[in-house]
């Protein structure tokens, strides 16, 4: 008869607790894994299966009756969720470069109920936001992530001593949020300001010329050709993206 003592069976849930947390933590908040169309069950059943086969062959990390056991498991929801927010910041860099988008074409009113968010959002916004998913799969950015997730064990292993948060580089990963955003919704809005001074110069030669049935029809549909012609470069836009959010690292390993 085989027999386990209880600190045998101690050190094995350690083994797979501490990597079923930092996965955990990653796929609740990295993009594509934290939707609503994700179950909950799934996401769960696919960190314990990655946590048990990183088990095998990962160091053994503390016990759970250890004194810094507690601290242990803050750091790992700490690496999961800086990992998951590095690559939210792509994925906010569209959606925010719609949100400037569908405002200078008039479009801001134009909202319809997000299932995935329960709430209403402009329509650019998420297009461009679903088109920067499709991208990612097709990059097989989620692999890339879980990969990403795997190699972390050895940048920052489990119960390595780390000195905090940088926090300068969580700034950094902010302002790309903005310039990705920038580059992104640069092309519509640098056509929409020219159309919008043409106008200005008609309303002014012509003041008879109702603006609001002519600005408004004209935006959206200058909007929507640019727009149209923009979208064949959002591959590379968002690879490069990968590649710029790759080199912040918000963690200060030892």
């Amino acid at each position: 008869m085989v027999t386990f003592s209880g600190d045998a069976l101690n050190l094995w849930l350690a083994a797979w607790m501490f990597p079923f947390v930092r996965l955990m933590a990653m796929f609740s908040s990295a993009a594509l894994y934290d939707q609503k169309t994700i179950p909950m069950p799934v996401r769960i059943g696919l960190a314990a299966v990655l946590a048990f086969l990183l088990a095998s062959i990962l160091p053994q990390p503390r016990p759970l009756n250890d004194a810094v056991a507690v601290a242990l498991v803050a750091q790992q929801v700490v690496i999961g969720l800086a990992l998951g927010f590095s690559i939210k910041v792509i994925f906010t860099a569209f959606q925010l470069a719609g949100d400037a988008i569908g405002l200078q074409m008039g479009l801001a009113f134009a909202q319809f109920v997000d299932p995935e968010k329960g709430s209403v959002s402009p329509l650019i916004g998420t297009l461009l936001t679903t088109l920067a998913s499709l991208v990612f799969l097709a990059l097989n950015g989620h692999l890339m992530l879980v990969d990403a997730i795997v190699k972390s064990f050895d940048i920052v292993p489990i119960g390595a001593n780390t000195t905090g948060v940088r926090f300068e580089n969580i700034v950094l990963a902010g302002s790309m949020l903005f310039m990705l955003g920038l580059q992104i919704a640069l092309p519509v809005i640098g056509a929409l300001l020219v159309a919008n001074i043409i106008l200005g110069i008609l309303t002014k030669a012509s003041p008879q010329m109702n603006l609001m049935s002519i600005g408004f029809s004209l935006t959206i549909t200058l909007g929507v050709i640019v727009l149209s012609f923009s979208i064949p470069y959002l591959v590379n836009t968002f690879a490069e993206a990968l590649t710029r959010i790759t080199t912040v690292s918000v963690l200060k390993p030892s």
